[in-house]
């Protein structure tokens, strides 16, 4: 009886006798075989190709209609906003206490921020929580993110999702949290969680 690694070397063997007599298999089995190597050496070296992505969930599309038509032509929402966008850290010269500062908030973001149209200062921003944000990790990051605006003096309202908006009921919700909509000259007011 042959061993494991006997068997192999003469099935091994076998077959390149085999080739041996037959060329034409030879060439055809010498190729598949290139072409294999060639296929999986180009998967591992090839970067993933990228596709488009989705912008905003459909909710924060509707919440989008609703609250551009409630804040009117004296403010301008931006949406999907990066959090290092809007603050800075007060770490004086030495750079490795700013990168340390900094790199919790690389990577997060917020929903809208409502900006003074005739200055683009911001005034507020929302996040509209959907059903994600009951996930334990989620809501250590809404805590973070909270910290943060609190403490950049830049009101946060926080707007449970729903399947529809109408632009009076925003525009109700921001008064409610202090924001005027009405008025370009006194613009938003101090505003609370809602």
């Amino acid at each position: 009886m042959l061993s494991g690694s006997e068997a192999f070397g003469a099935g091994l063997g076998g077959l390149v006798e085999a080739l041996a007599r037959n060329r034409g298999t030879a060439l055809i089995a010498l190729g598949a075989v290139g072409f294999l190597c060639l296929a999986f050496l180009s998967l591992r070296t090839r970067p993933p190709r990228y596709r488009r992505g989705r912008f905003l969930s459909q909710n924060e599309k509707r919440f989008l209609c609703a609250l551009d038509e409630a804040v009117g032509e004296d403010y301008r929402v931006f949406a999907q906003v990066r959090l290092a966008d809007l603050l800075d850290v007060d770490a004086g010269p030495r750079e490795p206490r700013r990168w340390r500062a900094m790199r919790p908030v690389f990577g997060k973001s917020v929903d809208f921020v409502i900006c003074a149209a005739a200055t683009l200062e911001p005034a507020a921003a929302i996040e509209v929580d959907d059903r994600t944000h009951l996930l334990s990790h989620r809501q250590e990051r809404d805590v973070f993110v909270n910290t943060v605006f609190a403490e950049i003096g830049l009101p946060l309202l926080r707007v449970s999702a729903r399947r529809s908006y109408s632009a009076s009921a925003v525009r109700k919700m921001l008064a409610d949290g202090g924001v005027d909509c009405g008025s370009a000259r006194t613009g938003f007011k101090a505003m609370e969680r809602l």
